[in-house]
């Protein structure tokens, strides 16, 4: 592993240890604390009735034989939400088209009103004294449907003709944008040497955390208590208060238990959640809703779902000259919270990933498709964008007889071009691609993979070499900056730091862990910043009667600003610490020495620990009396601090394929990653992050595709159909990291969640077409499954056989 100098003070040398979770004993014995844990007394159910299909007008809703059942409640829909004077959701980060004018916005509403406009639409919901009463119930509320022409493939969606989702914008149109230059671009490719072009759809995928989505509201005729399974426990506070139930946020409490996995799937507002509270305001009683797992892959936000047209310029040494892209996004039938951000903005920033790309030209339009709702999801955007740019790399490679590696060496951007300003209106803060590429080959053993592909061939078995450079964006930037662009929700976060008079900390943050081992990793932050033992810090999360204002956790931006806001906080705590061991010492601060929390004047034995400065900073009698009155009672800190700009991960993935040539079976059989996410905290957390994120972008590569028929059916809606990845289908894990610090923030980390999901469909498909171009296989869409690739070698059989004869004719 390598490492750069960065110790910033590190009294105790915690940071950079990998130090275990504390989190996971309890998780292994099933000690866990789950939202459908949570057992209140009086616990009504909630339903909900959901369309059959994926577009259809509601004619009528006749609920009188369910509400008659016994045990059921209260049956709602739209007409009662809207007698109610209830609101509407607002998209919290817009995307407006490049000519300025506002997008075409539709927000997922609580019920569906006039139409379905997706399969698992909600339209009533049922509450009843338990759960399998209130499905039955929601099985006998009777709709009236009128189906109609759905469109679900995003390819067609903008086409003239399509079935428009929602009237009131005479097409399917939400927004389109367009960065770089069109001119340059075009005349760079005109007098290319060589240009490429493909079509690269993204595969949809659907999230599927273990813990499926979970509340339960208490109102006890005053307030809201909610418990969710939320990664942003604010932020739904904030929703709920401001944009559907209209009560004050002092009036709510939400509290985010044990979170089994989110990957941006809980970030968003689910409709689910607001109707659960309001019942429970009815009622004033606790309700609750705990979806199945078919009602995630009918309800749950799904991600990915591109259709791009893209081009991509060479000179005759393989150095790039120009990128153009065409993009249309599904954004499904209605938008979700952040969804327009993620093509609109996320995608555009990393298009040209790590290599300098002259010229470029994006276009980049969002449609409304008869599909659940596409929001964040592990990555969001810059997996699309790996995809697009590294087949087009390692295609141009290819058709130019380059070596693969030797193509990527010739364009990645230099250490000494950073800052770099991208042409997707991005400009990366810091790195350095060619060290870390060379780490990634020096780990695989690149040569000698090489040679065994060429043995192996020579026997008639097929293996593939695949190599895929990319970039992340991490954090969030300054609130003012996401406001420029549309966001409303801020870029800061907040950290307090509470020393006890024992002299033991209790850190509190406004983001969350839903597996990222934040307890751990900002107590290492804190211990080496106050230069005490990391046993004697815990960590609070996830509860807003308790912790200021947050904006949680999504777009890996925890360590980078949560972390930096428990590193701020700790400061201030240590430095008034030592003034007030100065004090109680009869000393001036400089002459004291700090070590394992104990204060010693210098040359003297006398002393006095941690504990004892944060007993008198409670009992408050022995304190410094300042004119100013700057040391008060108390040894606390509370801090907001605001990013100035977000943060550039960058990573290199190869990964190593065999095929088996009758049946088109694939094999991954080794994996490598070299990733630069900035100071690395905790060694083992941050590998964790990489294999679960390699978890999820090998099974967009391999196997996970949300499937709809021509009409919008979900076609892929349980487990049985929806295929996920087992440990057997992975490999082993080869990792390195290089450390380039980030400048924006006072840890210099990095995002490193991510990465894995990131580079895995574009390794893992440039290693399928590596084992099979010699055979004529120029291209295997998404995902590669083995019939998928069964296919692609059989349309390319009279090619590749030409192509056979050729080389034997060369070696004779």
């Amino acid at each position: 592993m390598v490492r750069a100098d960065h110790r910033r003070d590190r009294l105790m040398g915690y940071i950079g240890r990998s130090l275990g979770r504390r989190e996971d004993a309890r998780f292994l014995r099933g000690s866990g604390r789950y939202v459908d844990d949570i057992r209140l007394p009086n616990t009504a159910w909630c339903a909900f009735v959901r369309s059959p299909h994926a577009h259809a007008r509601i004619d009528r809703v006749d609920s009188s034989v369910a509400a008659a059942m016994p045990g059921v409640l209260g049956i709602l829909a739209h007409s009662d939400w809207k007698a109610a004077g209830l609101g509407e959701l607002t998209v919290v980060h817009p995307m407006p088209f490049g000519d300025g004018r506002p997008m075409n916005e539709a927000p997922r509403p609580a019920f569906a009103s006039d139409k379905a406009r997706h399969v698992g639409d909600v339209v009533a919901a049922v509450i009843a004294e338990t759960g399998d009463l209130a499905r039955d119930a929601a099985d006998l509320v009777s709709v009236d449907y009128a189906p109609l022409p759905a469109v679900a493939e995003v390819s067609r969606a903008l086409d003239a003709g399509a079935p428009v989702v929602h009237e009131r914008f005479g097409g399917n149109l939400v927004f389109e944008i367009e960065k770089g230059d069109r001119a340059a671009t075009e005349a760079a490719l005109a007098a290319a040497h060589r240009v490429v072009e493909m079509e690269l759809p993204s595969n949809r995928v659907a999230g599927s955390p273990m813990e499926p989505r979970s509340y339960l509201c208490d109102f006890d005729g005053e307030r809201y208590t909610f418990y969710a399974t939320t990664q942003t426990p604010h932020y739904l506070r904030r929703w709920l208060a401001v944009y559907a139930l209209f009560v004050p946020e002092h009036r709510i409490r939400v509290i985010a238990p044990d979170v089994g996995g989110g990957f941006g799937l809980k970030v968003h507002f689910a409709v689910e959640a607001s109707t659960v509270a309001w019942a429970a305001g009815i009622l004033r009683r606790p309700v609750k809703w705990t979806a199945t797992r078919s009602e995630c892959l009918v309800s749950d936000a799904q991600a990915r779902d591109h259709h791009t047209v893209a081009r991509m310029g060479f000179g005759p040494d393989g150095g790039i000259v120009a990128l153009q892209v065409d993009t249309v996004a599904a954004l499904g039938g209605y938008l979700s919270n952040f969804a327009p951000s993620i093509p609109g903005n996320s995608y555009p920033q990393t298009l040209t990933g790590l290599y300098r790309t002259p010229a470029a030209h994006l276009r980049v339009r969002g449609a409304y498709t008869n599909t659940v709702p596409v929001d964040a999801y592990r990555g969001s955007g810059r997996p699309e964008a790996t995809w697009v740019n590294e087949r087009l790399a390692e295609n141009g490679a290819r058709e130019l007889g380059i070596d693969v590696v030797r193509m990527r060496r010739r364009n990645l951007i230099r250490a000494e071009d950073f800052p770099y300003p991208a042409p997707g209106g991005r400009t990366y803060d810091s790195g350095d691609p060619p060290a870390l590429l060379e780490d990634l080959l020096a780990l695989a053993g690149y040569e000698a993979l090489r040679a065994e592909q060429e043995a192996l061939r020579a026997q008639g078995r097929l293996m593939g070499i695949g190599v895929a450079c990319f970039l992340d964006k991490s954090g969030t930037g300054s609130s003012a900056n996401l406001a420029s662009r549309g966001g409303m929700h801020g870029g800061y976060e907040s950290a307090v730091v509470r020393v006890h008079s024992d002299g033991k900390v209790t850190l509190y943050s406004g983001s969350h862990s839903h597996g990222q081992g934040h307890d751990i990793t900002y107590s290492q932050i804190a211990a080496d910043r106050l230069g005490i033992p990391v046993d004697d810090i815990a960590l609070i999360e996830g509860d807003t009667d308790m912790i200021p204002f947050g904006n949680g956790t999504w777009g890996s931006r925890s360590l980078t600003v949560g972390g930096s806001a428990v590193m701020i906080a700790a400061d201030k705590v240590a430095a008034k610490a030592r003034r007030i061991a100065a004090h109680m010492l009869e000393s001036a601060e400089e002459d004291l020495e700090f070590d394992a929390a104990v204060y010693t004047v210098r040359g003297t034995d006398r002393r006095v620990t941690f504990a004892e400065v944060a007993g008198n900073a409670c009992h408050g009698a022995m304190l410094p009396r300042e004119a100013d009155g700057s040391v008060r009672p108390g040894l606390e800190e509370t801090v907001f601090w605001e990013p100035p700009d977000t943060n550039d991960p960058q990573g290199m993935h190869l990964a190593v394929v065999l095929v088996d040539p009758e049946t088109g079976t694939v094999t991954l059989r080794n994996y490598f990653t070299a990733d630069d996410c900035g100071v690395v905290v905790n060694p083992m957390i941050v590998e964790g992050q990489v294999h679960g994120g390699l978890a999820q972008g090998i099974g967009q590569a391999m196997m996970e595709r949300v499937v709809y028929d021509g009409s919008g059916q979900l076609v892929t809606g349980s487990f049985a159909d929806y295929c996920m990845p087992r440990a057997d289908d992975l490999p082993s894990f080869d990792l390195v990291f290089r450390e380039t610090p980030a400048p924006s923030n006072p840890l210099g980390v990095k995002g490193g969640s991510e990465s894995g999901a990131i580079g895995a469909p574009a390794a893992v498909g440039n290693a399928v077409v590596d084992a099979l171009w010699h055979l004529g296989v120029r291209h295997v869409p998404l995902p590669f499954t083995a019939e998928t690739v069964w296919r692609a070698l059989r349309e390319a059989e009279p090619s590749g056989a030409r192509e056979r004869q050729l080389q034997q004719g060369d070696r004779r």
